[in-house]
């Protein structure tokens, strides 16, 4: 990608402090990407395919444009100020720059080569995502599915890392980005198949009596919010604690312990585990997962088969609750 931005359109003046940015060429931006984030030059070089001495002339040209050293190498290498600065603000440009000159309103899935990055919470991953793939691949054979970990907090950030469509809860959607309601889902217990809890309904003081399994707290309550010291769930007795959600079931597998999550996350173990449910007798909160997606990507027709494609996974899933419906 070699664009040229000082060609002027004629009869144009640029734009009083762009005058810089139209000397400089797009392939910077890549040099300057590789310089930030490599331990060294020769290692910066061969990401992007370049002689050492052609990545120092651009380093060069760099330097000279920023009036900062960016990058200092010696017995150890270091970022200046201004690079440390710059280091996370690359990425985000080049990913932009790279959907502008790439951009294709044609899109067939029949014949579409490409590839979609997609997101979601890790329980959310594996008991929704996993269904619909085997959807997408069969009438988009040609399009390659990229599952990149969920970083909880802000959805823009994962945009900025290169996701086409982001699955979030509903306290995590951003307002700003588009959106599209896809389920509820709501809070249930999931128990070894011989528990004394197994298919039962279990009241508040059964529950408290019990001993349990449940994720590390800010995820837990990442898909249900945070909850208050009288709720049921701060009061347990927890003997062990995962990141994984997919290690919550193995948790209750042939144990006496208690697990507390999504009623579709525990349908889904119960339907390919000897595991049971328990429906929780006492008030517990519901939640929605909304796909969202860069909001001026909207009209792109692979961002909204992408998104037809998931509401009609959850329209054709076998594990919805009749509560939700």
């Amino acid at each position: 990608m070699g664009a040229i931005l000082d060609e002027n359109v004629a009869g144009s003046s640029p734009a009083p402090g762009h005058s810089r940015l139209r000397r400089l060429n797009i392939n910077l931006l890549y040099a300057l990407d590789a310089l930030l984030h490599s331990p060294s030059l020769t290692a910066a070089a061969r990401s992007i395919a370049l002689s050492q001495p052609a990545l120092s002339a651009k380093l060069r040209q760099l330097r000279e444009h920023f009036g900062d050293e960016l990058v200092v190498y010696g017995d150890k290498r270091r970022l200046t100020a201004l690079g440390e600065a710059l280091l996370h603000r690359v990425g985000p440009v080049l990913r932009e720059v790279d959907d502008t000159f790439n951009l294709t309103l044609d899109f067939d899935p029949a014949t579409a080569e490409r590839e979609i990055t997609i997101t979601a919470p890790e329980a959310i991953e594996l008991m929704f995502v996993s269904r619909i793939i085997p959807d997408i691949r069969a009438a988009a054979p040609g399009v390659q599915i990229r599952m990149v970990p969920f970083v909880h907090g802000a959805v823009q950030k994962l945009f900025d890392a290169g996701v086409d469509v982001a699955i979030v809860p509903h306290a995590m959607a951003d307002p700003n980005l588009g959106r599209q309601p896809l389920f509820r889902h709501s809070l249930a217990g999931l128990v070894s198949r011989n528990h004394p809890f197994a298919e039962r309904q279990v009241g508040e003081a059964e529950y408290l009596g019990a001993r349990h399994a449940a994720l590390l707290d800010e995820m837990e309550q990442a898909l249900f919010g945070p909850y208050g010291p009288n709720d049921p769930r701060a009061r347990r007795h927890i003997v062990a604690r995962t990141s994984l959600n997919s290690m919550l079931p193995l948790l209750a597998l042939g144990s006496d312990l208690v697990v507390t999550t999504s009623n579709w996350f525990a349908q889904y173990n119960a339907a390919i585990l000897p595991l049971k449910l328990v429906d929780l007798d006492f008030e517990k909160p519901s939640s929605e997962l909304v796909v969202q997606w860069q909001l001026y990507r909207s009209r792109e027709p692979v961002i909204r088969w992408l998104v037809d494609q998931m509401a009609r996974g959850v329209d054709k899933s076998t594990y919805r609750h009749p509560e939700f419906r």
